[in-house]
């Protein structure tokens, strides 16, 4: 005698993508062997035809499929046919809470060893595929049970129009041309190593406008620095179209940071408010297999030390460090390690973000709460792991974009109704800084060490504290204030501005040898973009110096950058026409050179005569003024 056994299915939809998790009675797990072949064929508009096809095979002779049900995490599945392999089926479909529950049951009876069961299930599903400012984006969660699956093909469809393929995580299995789309395929190997995730465009561009709400509430003069959003080599370039008003000083700090100074009077209030572009670009990451003995010994000096909130001396975390890691391994296993157990061990705490319960915890409080993560959490103790293992790891905090706050939460909730994110940023051989998100990564099952996304707007980095600079967000006087508007943009064209370097030269009002003539250099970024690896050198006609090369770093937009420099007479006899000569170079976000040159003459005089007859002249009228003028009030007071 044959028994029916009813499969289940469940299809779960959280993000952008279905997928599938299967189960089935414990008494028949292992008298069937089931296969999926599964296809999205995505549309120019973002819709998607979903067929998953799937066929089990007896390995016994006991048991048959009656009955399938699959759950759809979403109410927007239309069109809904099945099928099996005597026909079309009739699934009884029900919508509720956010779900479809399709169940269906199977006309066909396959019995007999070695036989196999096909059948399958198609859906129209809108806008599967989203179009997030100019990019075009697939997220796909993670298959659940996929090890017990025997096999599993998932195949994805692209239409051209979407335009060149940004990333792919993971590489797919096979991938080609066909009449005029892409062909992505994964296997079931690819597949385990985390949920696919596609992005189709050349690079993501934003819009924000950043407030900053400022008070002295002292008596004395007072100041204070706002961070405005910063660069980042390779991933992150900014347009400031406005600061307002405008900074008395603009300063990059050793994390790179973009300090804005305001100087404050007693009890003054400012408002001070950033306009501009962001734009994001997707490096290709290197991942070497080099040891921790290739890194940069400074930035693991820097950037391994105990902070506030990283407690890499506490022995539970150098002792779960010490657990995770091997020195004979490569910094990017060691890392993946640490990212794993962070990922997996951790559980997100969605009450504590909705009761608005944000009190930061620290990584030493976190290894112990493991349920009461957000992302400040996650990231605090990916960073103590990581430092407690001798790999410089920073802290970023900024805005992060998601369409999908379930599995890609946004954990800063700043008053006001502002909400930001926090992820970290490693230090890799040949890779350099690369950003992790071990939060999105534990929520939504992608894979965020190995790939990241064009999502993460960096407001601050945070290296050599664990808690300063503040993000944009930060600077409240009044919980009602909303302070961070972001919104996608097209207008492209700001890419193509290229940093203005202006040079101003001062010399002193004399110039006399043999007495040091100290000059100041002023480089002023009157550009809306930030020049980089900005260097200055100085020639003199008349005059020695002491030093002529300088490398000044990265100049800001609006920012000045200021050198004295000493000119020095080789005796007292110097004299003549000294002329300056100014050359600045310096690179665009994209490393292509440029350079600006500057010129200013000064007269050198000796010290036995130390003016000229145009100074002569001054100082011969100066003091006859003074004596006529002094003769004539005495004969005044006289009469």
């Amino acid at each position: 005698m044959y028994k029916p056994v009813s499969r289940i299915f469940f299809a779960i939809l959280l993000t952008s993508i279905t997928f599938i998790t299967f189960t089935t009675a414990i008494h028949a797990a292992e008298e069937f062997k089931t296969s999926y072949d599964a296809l999205y064929f995505v549309k120019d508009n973002g819709e998607v035809k979903v067929t998953q096809n799937v066929t089990i095979e007896n390995l016994t002779s006991q048991y048959f499929v009656s009955q399938y049900k699959f759950t759809i995490g979403s109410e927007e599945p239309k069109n809904i046919t099945a099928w099996d392999q005597t026909g079309s089926l009739t699934p009884k479909i029900k919508r509720e809470e956010g779900e479809t529950i399709i169940t269906f049951k199977l006309r066909s009876r396959v019995v007999g060893k070695g036989n196999k069961l096909k059948f399958g299930i198609s859906y129209d599903f809108p806008k599967l595929a989203t179009k997030n400012g100019l990019l075009w984006e697939l997220n796909l969660l993670k298959i659940s049970n996929l090890k017990k699956i025997s096999s599993y093909a998932l195949t994805i469809s692209i239409p051209e129009s979407f335009g060149p393929a940004l990333f792919y995580f993971p590489t797919p299995t096979i991938q080609r041309e066909e009449k005029g789309r892409k062909i992505i395929t994964y296997k079931k190997s690819s597949l385990l190593l985390g949920a696919p995730r596609l992005a189709f465009g050349k690079f993501q561009l934003y819009q924000l406008t950043l407030t900053y709400h400022l008070e002295n509430p002292s008596i004395s003069l007072g100041y204070t620095e706002v961070a405005i959003p910063p660069d980042i080599h390779g991933y992150q370039q900014i347009v400031q179209t406005s600061l307002l008003p405008a900074a008395s000083s603009i300063r990059v700090d050793n994390d790179g940071n973009y300090l804005a100074r305001y100087n404050l009077g007693p009890f003054e209030k400012k408002e001070v408010v950033w306009e501009g572009l962001i734009a994001l670009f997707y490096p290709q990451r290197n991942f070497s297999q080099e040891k921790a003995s290739v890194l940069p010994q400074d930035l693991v000096e820097k950037y391994t030390i105990q902070q506030k909130y990283w407690e890499t001396e506490a022995i539970e975390i150098e002792a779960q460090a010490a657990r995770l890691t091997d020195p004979k391994l490569s910094v990017v296993k060691n890392l993946q390690n640490i990212y794993d157990f962070v990922t997996s061990k951790l559980s997100y705490d969605y009450e504590k973000l909705e009761a608005g319960e944000l009190v930061r915890l620290g990584a030493l409080a976190t290894l112990a709460q493991k349920d009461d993560a957000i992302c400040m959490e996650y990231t605090d103790l990916f960073i103590a792991l990581s430092r407690a293992s001798g790999i410089p790891v920073r802290e970023i905090n900024g805005y992060a974009y998601t369409i999908d706050d379930t599995n890609r939460p946004l954990s800063l909730r700043i008053q006001g109704g502002d909400v930001l994110h926090a992820w970290s940023q490693a230090y890799i051989p040949q890779s350099g800084w690369t950003m992790i998100d071990p939060t999105w990564g534990s929520t939504s099952g992608s894979n965020y060490f190995t790939t990241f996304d064009l999502s993460h707007l960096t407001f601050v980095v945070k290296g050599e504290s664990s808690e300063y600079p503040l993000p944009a967000g930060s600077y409240k006087t009044d919980q009602s204030q909303k302070d961070v508007e972001v919104s996608f943009t097209s207008e492209t064209s700001s890419l193509n501005e290229k940093p203005q370097l202006d040079i101003q030269i001062d010399y002193p009002t004399f110039a006399i040898s043999p007495f040091p003539v100290n000059t100041t250099i002023k480089i002023k970024n009157t550009s809306k973009v930030s020049a980089f690896g900005v260097t200055l050198s100085v020639q003199s006609t008349l005059l020695s110096i002491e030093q002529s090369e300088f490398d000044l770093g990265t100049i800001p937009p609006g920012a000045t950058i200021s050198k004295e420099i000493a000119l020095t007479p080789e005796s007292a006899l110097t004299h003549g026409e000294e002329q300056l000569h100014v050359i600045v170079k310096a690179k665009d976000f994209e490393g292509n050179e440029l350079s600006s040159e500057g010129n200013k003459t000064k007269t050198v005089r000796p010290l036995y005569f130390p003016f000229g007859l145009q100074e002569l002249g001054i100082i011969t009228l100066t003091l006859f003024t003074i004596i006529f003028g002094r003769r004539l009030l005495l004969t005044r007071l006289a009469k």
